[in-house]
C-alpha cells in the first residue's frame, strides 16, 4: 500500500524512471537535476524547460501547485512563460468550487506575470480531495545558466522552512487551533496572500542569480531535508547542515509541535536552497534585495548527507514522505 502524496524516491527510480528509460532511449537527460523538471530541445528552436507540481486540496493547494512549479522552473534557470493546469475533482463538487479553485490559479498566474495559461477540469467518482497539477514552461537559461554545485560551497537557504505546510495545517484545523492558540497568533498565517509572494521563491532566485549564484534547488515536498538531499545528489556530493541554522517562523514551530510533526520535512513551497563559494557575500546582496536568507551548512566531497544538532547526527535519506501526508494518514 502506498503512502499519501508523491511516491518515494526508491519507487520512483524502480517503477517509473527505469520503465521509461527501458522504452524511450535517451529519456534520462540529467543536465537539469530533479524528477520534477523536463528539459527538451527541438532541432531549430531554443531549449525549453517544464516543471511540474501536483498537490491536493482547495484554493491554497491550487495556488501552491502553481507557485511550486514556477519556483522549480526558476531554480533551474528559466522564467515561466506559460502554464498548464489540470484539476481532477469529485463528481459531487459544486461548480462554484471549481470557480474558486480557478480564481486562485488565475490570481497566482497573474501575479507571476505568466501570459499564457490553459486549464482543464475532469470529474471522477469517489475522490475525497481535488488533485491539482500545474506545469510551468519556460526557455532554458532565460534567467541564468545553471551549473553543478561544488564541494566546500556554502548552502544558503532563502525563505523559511515549512511555511506552506503550516498554512495548510492551520486552514484545515483552524477551529481546533484557535481553541489552543490565541487567534491573533495565527493571524499572520491565516491572512497571508498565498497567491502572491508568500510562497513564491522567484524574487529570491532573481536576486541570487544577480549575485552570481548558479546552483539552486526549490524546496517542496519533504521539506528542507529532502531539498538538501536532492541538491547534494544532483551534484554527486555530501552535505553538512546545522539544524539550528534552518530558518523557521515561530508560527510554524508551534503548529508543528501541536500536530507532533517535523517542520523540516514539511512542505516548504516558498523556500529555495542556493550554493556559493562566498556565502556571506551572497547574503549581503540578498539582504540588500530584501530577501531573508541564512547559511545553513556546506557541501562536502563525500556522499554523507547529515544534519548536526549539537552532539546529535542525523543521516538524511532520499524522499520518503511529506509531513503533511503523515499527519493526514494518522488522523
Amino acid at each position: 500500500m502506498l503512502d499519501y502524496g508523491k511516491v518515494t524516491d526508491t519507487i520512483y527510480k524502480r517503477s517509473v524512471r527505469k520503465v521509461i528509460e527501458r522504452n524511450v532511449p535517451g529519456a534520462g537527460d540529467d543536465r537539469i537535476g530533479g524528477r520534477d523538471i523536463l528539459y527538451f530541445a527541438a532541432d531549430s528552436d531554443k531549449a525549453m524547460l517544464t516543471a511540474f507540481a501536483t498537490l491536493t486540496g482547495n484554493q491554497l493547494a491550487a495556488a501552491g501547485a502553481v507557485h511550486l512549479a514556477v519556483n522549480r522552473l526558476a531554480a533551474a534557470g528559466a522564467y515561466a512563460l506559460a502554464a498548464n493546469i489540470q484539476l481532477i475533482v469529485s463528481a459531487e463538487l459544486p461548480e462554484k468550487s471549481i470557480k474558486a479553485l480557478m480564481g486562485s490559479v488565475s490570481e497566482s498566474c497573474g501575479k507571476l506575470h505568466i501570459t499564457s495559461v490553459q486549464a482543464d477540469v475532469a470529474a471522477v467518482p469517489g475522490l475525497t480531495e481535488t488533485v491539482i497539477t500545474a506545469t510551468a514552461i519556460g526557455e532554458a537559461g532565460g534567467l541564468f545558466e545553471p551549473e553543478k554545485a561544488e564541494a566546500d560551497q556554502d548552502i544558503i537557504m532563502a525563505g523559511y522552512a515549512g511555511d506552506y505546510g503550516a498554512a495548510k495545517l492551520a486552514f484545515a484545523g483552524q477551529a481546533e487551533l484557535e481553541r489552543h492558540f490565541n487567534p491573533v497568533f495565527l493571524s499572520s498565517v491565516m491572512e497571508a496572500d498565498y497567491t502572491g509572494d508568500t510562497i513564491s521563491a522567484v524574487s529570491a532566485v532573481k536576486a541570487a542569480a544577480a549575485a552570481g549564484v548558479r546552483s539552486m534547488y526549490a524546496c517542496g515536498e519533504g521539506g528542507v531535508y529532502t531539498a538538501v538531499w536532492e541538491l547534494a545528489e544532483n551534484a554527486g556530493l555530501g552535505a553538512r547542515i546545522q539544524l539550528k541554522e534552518v530558518p523557521l517562523r515561530q508560527e510554524t514551530v508551534e503548529i508543528c509541535d501541536y500536530f507532533n510533526i517535523s517542520p523540516y520535512q514539511l512542505m516548504s513551497a516558498g523556500a529555495v536552497l542556493l550554493t556559493a563559494t562566498h556565502g556571506q557575500k551572497v547574503l549581503t546582496e540578498l539582504a540588500a534585495a530584501g530577501i531573508p536568507a541564512v547559511i545553513i551548512g556546506h557541501l562536502t566531497d563525500d556522499n554523507d548527507r547529515v544534519v548536526l544538532n549539537d552532539e546529535e547526527v542525523r543521516f538524511l535519506e532520499p524522499f520518503r514522505y511529506e509531513s503533511l501526508n503523515q499527519a493526514k494518514s494518522e488522523s
